[in-house]
């Protein structure tokens, strides 16, 4: 906490986090004034309920941005998947490695270099909202109850899920967060009963009882420690997502866990990110820009990603003395076609998983696997060998019209990854972009029989 609360800076970060603390570094490394007002504690940065797997193109994405996580930072590495069928037998090996984070270690990292590049953190300060949006000035509560306003050249919002700046009219262009394209997650850190066969393997249950429509995960952290956890999107549980977990933890084919040493539960966006991530003197950065892999709930690499390309392009527009929606507009085209391409097309391919009974997405599953679309479904790639699946499928001969569906899957997710890729160069044709947008996802959500 700084000696005096300040009424300037160049640029706030309004949350600590791993895109919060990364766009901060950036900032500061170039001389600017950089303010990082985090509501916990500077001992707590870093604590995140989520599964903390990245896969090894996750870390080589990300290592062109930071460090990558190495050390007592990583809690164990993952040789190997493992994906359980929606009928609780079948089990397909994934192919791919990775590791396991200890959240917290890396997060603290990540802090300290950015207070090592030069940003002062507010810790304990939490921001309450917009005292002046024209004047990129927010009210901030301190630690001892008082409020204090300040004022910046750019503001940047990491605060997560709750987008606490964003939502309440950051960016140029309004995209409000659906209830339909919410996630909520419970997770727990437990030992285990008996240690972890090698090799590691991270396993995936999908549409486990009490949530049909989102997936388990069981995360090797060590020998005898996991990372156990349930997701599913917010308006399909039928069960609070607590009871659907229990019901996960205690399944007969899992591990037998003991009492969990932490727990708890948090939501995230699964959609693509916002169709605008900017406005004058502002930025959004994280879940509060909806930066998450809709297909999985994955933040860890898009964050760190988002935040880089923020923090740069903040850089240039400071110094060109204009933090305007247009002068920051290079963020968004930067991301969108970077990672928002791959997202928009994964959303496509989570709507249709959503909308198949689960005997056909097992089926289907099985049937990709053969095909070598393992990638597709894993969340690594939106490219699928749709011939070989096709041929597959037909071959089957008892699902005629799943082969047809999944042949109309293939096509809208080439169309949206395209859409993102031409994202527009300036705000002036966003618009017709973002009706294009909006068709492609009434599109997917019609399911498996709706007309392209």
């Amino acid at each position: 906490m700084p000696e005096r609360f300040p009424d300037t800076a160049d640029v706030i970060v309004v949350g600590a986090g791993t895109a919060g603390a990364v766009a901060a570094r950036r900032v500061a490394a170039s001389g600017a004034r950089v303010l990082i007002v985090e509501r916990q504690r500077a001992a707590d940065v870093g604590r995140k309920i989520c599964g903390n797997a990245i896969t090894d193109d996750g870390v080589a994405a990300i290592q062109k941005r930071v460090s990558p996580p190495a050390g007592p930072e990583i809690a164990m590495r993952v040789e190997a998947g493992a994906l359980v069928l929606p009928d609780g037998r079948s089990t397909l090996d994934v192919p791919g490695t990775g590791v396991i984070l200890n959240r917290l270690v890396f997060g603290q990292r990540l802090l300290r270099d950015a207070v090592a590049a030069g940003a002062e953190l507010a810790d304990g300060c939490a921001c309450i909202g917009w005292a002046d949006r024209t004047a990129g000035r927010i009210r901030v509560r301190l630690h001892d109850g008082t409020d204090a306003e300040v004022t910046a050249g750019i503001v940047i919002d990491a605060t997560g899920y709750r987008a606490l700046l964003t939502r309440s009219g950051g960016p140029s262009h309004d995209d409000a967060v659906k209830r339909a394209e919410v996630g909520i997650g419970y997770r727990e850190i437990a030992p285990v009963t008996e240690p972890f066969p090698k090799p590691v393997r991270a396993t995936v249950v999908l549409s486990p009882d009490g949530a049909p429509a989102g997936y388990g995960w069981v995360f090797p952290m060590g020998d005898r420690l996991a990372n156990v956890g349930l997701g599913a999107p917010l308006a399909s549980t039928a069960r609070t997502i607590r009871d659907a977990f229990t019901a996960f933890r205690e399944r007969p084919d899992g591990p037998r866990f003991l009492q969990p040493v932490d727990a708890g539960s948090g939501m995230l966006p699964l959609r693509p990110p916002l169709a605008s991530m900017v406005g004058d003197r502002f930025m959004a950065v994280g879940d509060a820009a909806c930066q998450t892999n809709p297909l999985h709930g994955g933040g860890i690499a898009p964050s760190i990603i988002g935040g880089a390309m923020a923090g740069e392009v903040a850089v240039r527009a400071l110094g060109r003395g204009t933090p305007s929606a247009e002068a920051l507009w290079p963020y968004n085209v930067a991301f969108m076609r970077e990672i928002g391409a791959v997202h928009a097309a994964h959303d496509v391919l989570r709507r249709f998983l959503l909308a198949l009974p689960g005997r056909d997405l097992a089926f289907l599953a099985a049937v990709l696997w053969r095909a070598g679309a393992a990638g597709a479904l894993a969340g690594r790639t939106p490219r699928m060998p749709v011939a070989d699946a096709m041929r597959l499928l037909a071959s089957a001969g008892a699902r005629p019209g799943l082969a047809l569906a999944f042949a109309r899957l293939g096509r809208l997710m080439g169309t949206a990854r395209r859409l993102y890729e031409d994202y527009p160069e300036g705000p002036d044709r966003l618009e017709r972009w973002w009706s294009r947008a909006r068709a492609l996802t009434r599109a997917a959500a019609g399911g498996a029989g709706s007309p392209l």
